[in-house]
C-alpha cells in the first residue's frame, strides 16, 4: 500500500452490539474496496478479522484486529472490534487510536447495551461517530424503528443520511439524501438510480430535517438556511462536517453487509465525514518519571509515544 499524507487517512473503530454483523460489514468494505477477492463468512470461519481458531470456532469476535483498504484516493484503516461485553477492553483500546467510529446497530433489535456503552466510551474520547443500521435485509427489521430507538437513547443529533429501498427481505438499496440519487444492488453489483417515485415524498421530508440538522451544525449555515430557505449540497456536506466532528450530529446509514447493501456509500461517508489524524487536538500526556505535562502532534515527525 503506497503511503498517504496524513489528512488523507481515517482510521476507525467498528464497533457495536455483539451480532449485529460488525466482522460480515468489515469484509463487506474489504471486497467492495477490493482489498480481497473473495467474500468470506463468518459461519465458515473464512473472514479476513475473525482469523484466530477460537474467533472460528466460537464464530464471534473476541480481538480487536485491523484491516486496510484504499477507497477513492485515501487509506482507510479499520478496527474490527469484539461485541460482547466480557471484551469491553478491546474496544476502548481501539477507540483510543482512531479519531471515527462506526456504531453498528442491528436493524432488528436497534439501540441495546452495548451500543449505549460503546456510544459512551466513544463520546469520553472525543471519538466522531457515524451509526449503520445494519442486517436491515432480516425478517422484522425496520430502518425507521431504529432510527427512533437511536433517537430514543442518544437525542435529536441522530439524523438519517439514507433511506432504504425495500424492506427485510426485499430490500434492494437506499436513497443517498444529500446527492438525491438512489443506489441498488444485485449480485454483488451496484447500479446508480433516480430517486423511486414511490419515495419521492418521504425522501423529501427526510431531506429537509437532514438540511435542518446540516445548517444547525454552523452558524454561517444558519443565516443561508434562514434567507433562502435550503441549502446547496455541498453546504449540506460542510454543515454534516462540521457536526460529525464537533459530536453535535450522528448520520444514520442503511447497510445489509452480507449481501454488499451500502458498503459503497458508507466508505463514501467514512472519506467526507470522519476526521483525519490531522484534524484533531494534540495528545496530552506526561513525561516519564514526571509530572511535566508534554503534547504531541498527530504527524509521522513526532517523537514516539505510548
Amino acid at each position: 500500500m503506497k503511503p498517504y499524507p496524513m489528512d488523507r487517512i481515517r482510521n476507525v473503530a467498528v464497533v457495536g452490539h455483539g451480532g449485529t454483523g460488525k466482522t460480515t460489514l468489515v469484509e463487506a468494505l474489504l471486497f467492495t474496496a477490493r482489498a480481497i477477492d473473495r467474500l468470506g463468512s463468518v459461519e465458515a470461519g473464512t473472514t479476513t478479522t475473525d482469523f484466530d481458531p477460537e474467533e472460528v470456532r466460537r464464530r464471534h469476535t473476541i480481538n480487536a484486529a485491523l484491516a486496510p483498504l484504499e477507497w477513492r484516493e485515501h487509506k482507510i484503516t479499520l478496527i474490527d472490534t469484539p461485541g460482547y461485553p466480557d471484551f469491553i477492553g478491546e474496544v476502548v483500546g481501539s477507540l483510543r487510536v482512531c479519531e471515527g467510529a462506526l456504531v453498528v446497530v442491528d436493524g432488528v433489535a436497534g439501540v441495546e447495551v452495548q451500543t449505549e456503552k460503546v456510544w459512551q466510551a466513544a463520546a469520553d474520547q472525543g471519538v466522531a461517530r457515524l451509526v449503520v443500521v445494519n442486517r436491515l435485509d432480516r425478517e422484522n427489521a425496520s430502518f425507521e424503528r431504529a432510527v427512533e430507538s437511536l433517537r430514543a437513547r442518544f437525542g435529536g443529533g441522530v439524523v438519517p443520511l439514507h433511506l432504504p429501498i425495500g424492506a427485510e427481505s426485499a430490500l434492494r438499496g437506499l436513497v443517498d439524501l444529500v446527492a438525491l440519487r438512489a443506489y441498488t444492488w444485485r449480485d454483488g453489483e451496484v447500479r446508480e438510480e433516480d430517486v423511486p417515485p414511490e419515495l419521492r415524498e418521504e425522501v423529501e421530508r427526510a431531506r429537509e430535517r437532514l438540511i435542518e440538522a446540516a445548517a444547525e451544525a454552523d452558524d454561517a449555515l444558519v443565516e443561508t438556511y434562514l434567507e433562502q430557505g435550503t441549502l446547496s449540497d455541498e453546504e449540506v456536506r460542510r454543515g454534516l462536517l462540521a457536526g460529525v466532528r464537533r459530536g453535535a450530529l450522528t448520520p444514520v446509514l442503511v447497510a445489509a453487509g452480507g449481501r454488499l447493501v451500502g458498503a459503497g456509500p458508507l466508505l463514501d461517508a467514512i472519506v467526507a465525514l470522519l476526521p483525519s489524524p490531522a484534524a484533531v487536538p494534540e495528545v496530552r500526556g506526561t513525561r516519564p518519571g514526571s509530572e511535566e505535562v508534554v503534547t504531541r502532534p498527530a504527524t509521522p515527525d513526532a517523537p514516539l509515544a505510548a
